[in-house]
């Protein structure tokens, strides 16, 4: 599946055990935590350095996750 929005930081979970800061892929079908195949689940320095940044990604929807295979910067 391809996806394409902005990258950027945002707090999920708040007020719980799980909250963190995670990295978001927002597009026209929603907002998405953005990971990696193969990366860490919680913070991924490679998908920080897409913060601010449009991407279109190829991947997996897994419930409120787009899981990442390849990305290109627009």
């Amino acid at each position: 599946m391809k996806l394409r929005g902005r990258v950027s930081k945002k707090v999920l979970y708040t007020g719980t055990k799980s909250e963190h800061e995670a990295i978001i892929l927002t597009t026209r079908q929603g907002e998405f935590k953005l990971r990696r195949k193969g990366g860490n689940a919680f913070m991924d320095d490679t998908l920080i350095n897409l913060e601010g940044k449009e991407i279109e990604g190829d991947g997996v929807v897994r419930e409120n996750q787009f899981i990442m295979d390849k990305w290109i910067i627009i």
